[in-house]
């Protein structure tokens, strides 16, 4: 009996260090990229096509990231991509997470006939792919007049369901309403109960929620190049950016520039609030 325990136990701390391993290899895979990329955009045009390429700068060309920011594509500069940038990921995180914070606290704490087929709803639409209903947005876009439009992006970003409104629906399940009856006998009607209460106590969901919507849309490539293409986002613009250094004047240490631009602020992100991320987070859901 004992030796038998002792094989399993050797066994497990063998598995244990495979899968350790593993990983090890996958987080190298992903993070020698992105190290070589960042020691190449300090480099200049000529060090780097002469050969220098997975070595250090000899010279470290610290220029390089006020040049790329400088850098016009069709009369728009790279910094004014990175301001709209900043704009659409602020305005629609905050669009998108309040409203579907607002009908998640409503499904989720009030009885009302609809109530289920809302939340099927909700799960229905996390399951149709997006190329299925992308005719039908361009045709509403276009009917409503909000075609290459701020507006018109916000207003697509604007969409209370999908995976925002089923965590957020976990969350606020797991809040007792017995808070909102001891506000009720204080005199609290409904909408201080949903400010003053439910939302500050779901503030960790939530968070979470909008640092990981916000990077999606910071990333996004296809909503503003679709519907806002005279006025570009800097994840638009990077693709017209590297045609432009690489098929014209092979400066690929600009175009590894401009991509950190678009990268060191989605990591800084996610470092301060990683914690918030994970602590919210539990197997797949969102805990209160």
């Amino acid at each position: 009996m004992t030796s038998r325990i002792k094989k399993s136990s050797a066994g497990y701390k063998a598995i244990k260090w495979v899968v350790f391993a593993i990983f090890v290899a996958y987080s190298l895979s992903l993070l020698i990229p992105f190290v070589w990329m960042f020691v190449s955009s300090f480099k200049s045009r000529g060090e780097y096509n002469l050969g220098n390429i997975f070595g250090f700068p000899k010279e470290w060309e610290f220029n390089n990231l006020i040049e790329v920011l400088k850098f016009e594509i069709n009369g728009q500069a790279v910094w004014s991509m990175l301001l709209m940038s900043i704009v659409t990921t602020v305005l629609g995180t905050a669009i998108n997470v309040g409203l579907s914070a607002i009908s998640a606290y409503c499904v989720s704490k009030y009885k009302f006939p609809g109530r289920k087929l809302i939340y099927g709803a909700a799960i229905f639409t996390m399951i149709v792919p997006i190329v299925g209903t992308l005719p039908a947005q361009v045709k509403m876009m276009e009917t409503f007049g909000m075609m290459d439009s701020l507006i018109g992006v916000l207003f697509l970003y604007s969409g209370c369901f999908g995976f925002n409104f089923i965590m957020l629906y976990g969350a606020f399940e797991t809040i007792s309403w017995s808070y909102a009856e001891a506000a009720q006998m204080d005199g609290a009607n409904r909408f201080q109960i949903l400010f003053r209460i439910m939302l500050p106590i779901a503030r960790g969901p939530i968070i979470a929620v909008c640092i990981l919507q916000a990077i999606v849309y910071w990333n996004d490539y296809s909503t503003p190049f679709l519907f806002m293409n005279s006025v570009k986002t800097l994840a638009v613009g990077l693709q017209s950016l590297q045609n432009e250094m690489i098929n014209r004047e092979q400066d690929y240490p600009m175009v590894f520039s401009a991509v950190m631009v678009a990268v060191i602020p989605v990591v800084i992100l996610f470092a301060c609030f990683q914690k918030t991320i994970i602590k919210n987070t539990v197997a797949g859901g969102l805990k209160g």
